[in-house]
């Protein structure tokens, strides 16, 4: 299998990040990174990285920043000058994709999130996606991420639309001829939702269905506190067979091969893990991160 990997959460300190990504390049089963677009831009194609591999940038970074200094940011933000803010990051993040792209890496997808959890409004949503499905992607496919949803009796993670309303949106613009728009779901965000791993596979399936699924993106989760933070948190945590990941992690070979057998062919397939900063050489780091992928094959 032929992964998508966001490295960015696994890498060290920067004084020996290029060793990283040069040794990241020696996997032959990673063909591309996921790449974060901050809050006013995104940064230069890492030291080290392959040249030949491709590049999927998520949006998620700089949007929960941005909602930290303005809680209207988004795209489904009923607030005016929210969703501007919101559209205006976008146009944003695609010059950054033209730029890469100049460079002479290829841009598969981007990662976009119906923020923010609160004013927001799916009409507004498909509003959004309908502008900026009128820019020029070229081949690259514009994918919306599923983050998990308000839940009664609990604090969300991210608190953004349902999972039907991005999906009948999506599904709606798609079947107007927005062909290159889908859906990509995370595994440990939908399961944050509903605190049950049954729902990755029932999103994955769902998107399927609708055919507009183009990416599976594998991070875990944990219902009790661990090194990674509080319960719940969408802190990426390794599945439970990685060296290192916390015992209490949900997420493991098995659940992976249940999503990716409900997902079938997909163009996207990867996962995003965090390491510790400190403590971890270089080959620790590498090959945690082909343990994990071993986990997908």
């Amino acid at each position: 299998m032929s992964l998508i990997v966001g490295a960015y959460p696994a890498q060290p300190p920067e004084d020996s990040r290029r060793q990283f990504y040069e040794e990241l390049g020696r996997v032959p089963s990673i063909r591309g990174l996921e790449l974060p677009y901050g809050p006013w831009g995104g940064q230069p194609w890492p030291a080290g990285a392959p040249d030949g591999w491709t590049a999927v940038i998520t949006a998620i970074p700089g949007t929960m920043q941005r909602l930290t200094a303005a809680t209207t940011f988004g795209l489904a933000s009923a607030d005016p000058d929210g969703r501007k803010a919101a559209l205006d990051f976008v146009s944003g993040l695609r010059e950054y994709g033209l730029a890469l792209a100049d460079e002479g890496y290829r841009v598969e997808a981007v990662e976009l999130h119906s923020a923010p959890p609160l004013r927001s409004s799916v009409d507004f949503f498909e509003q959004s996606l309908k502008e900026v499905m009128d820019w020029d992607w070229g081949d690259t496919r514009v994918l919306i991420e599923h983050c998990d949803a308000p839940r009664t009796g609990s604090r969300p993670e991210k608190g953004f639309l349902t999972f039907q309303e991005e999906l009948d949106v999506t599904s709606s613009l798609h079947s107007q001829g927005a062909g290159n728009l889908g859906m990509v779901i995370n595994w440990g965000r939908s399961v944050i939702e509903s605190r049950n791993p049954d729902t990755a596979v029932e999103h994955v399936a769902e998107a399927r269905e609708a055919g507009v699924l183009a990416g599976v993106m594998f991070s875990g989760c944990s219902p009790v506190s661990t090194e990674f933070g509080y319960p719940w948190i969408d802190a990426h945590l390794p599945a439970v067979e990685v060296e290192g990941a916390p015992p209490s992690s949900l997420l493991n070979h098995g659940e992976i091969q249940r999503c990716l057998a409900a997902a079938g062919p997909v163009p996207i397939t990867g996962f995003k893990i965090g390491l510790p900063q400190h403590g971890l050489s270089i080959q620790d780091r590498v090959e945690r991160l082909k343990h994990m992928g071993a986990l997908l094959g």
